[in-house]
């Protein structure tokens, strides 16, 4: 997934300083992989393994005004995730944890907030409350 925008520097620390400190639940459509993790609809190579993940390459990306590092793209509203490649067979809804330290760029993608962080903490596949749909 790549943003269609990215907000302004200065919009992105006002909308980070109304999050709360700590972990904050974000939403992914992802895929389960072999039944050891999740993995990304897009970039398939990296899986989400339950714990601390961390992006693996940082390159600017976008031909926005305002480029932003690769890294993992999450949505703070579940209703977003859900809408997004909703037709995709087997995919799944989860929920995922982040720290506003960790985000590095926010934007929108198809009119919906996406953040934009250099890690996650993934639920287990075992961990089936963290299905939202």
């Amino acid at each position: 997934m790549c943003l269609d925008m990215r907000f302004k520097p200065e919009v992105e620390k006002k909308m980070i300083a109304k999050l709360p400190d700590g972990l904050i639940t974000v939403y992914r459509r992802v895929k389960a992989h072999r039944g050891r993790a999740y993995r990304s609809l897009f970039f398939t190579a990296k899986q989400l393994r339950a714990g601390m993940n961390k992006a693996w390459i940082s390159h600017n990306i976008g031909r926005l005004l305002y480029l932003y590092d690769s890294g993992y793209h999450s949505f703070r509203v579940v209703g977003a995730a859900k809408y997004w490649h909703r037709n995709m067979h087997a995919t799944q809804v989860i929920k995922f944890q982040i720290r506003k330290e960790w985000i590095t760029a926010i934007g929108k993608q198809k009119s919906r907030v996406v953040y934009v962080t250099d890690r996650i903490i993934s639920p287990s596949l075992r961990d089936k409350s963290a299905v939202v749909g």
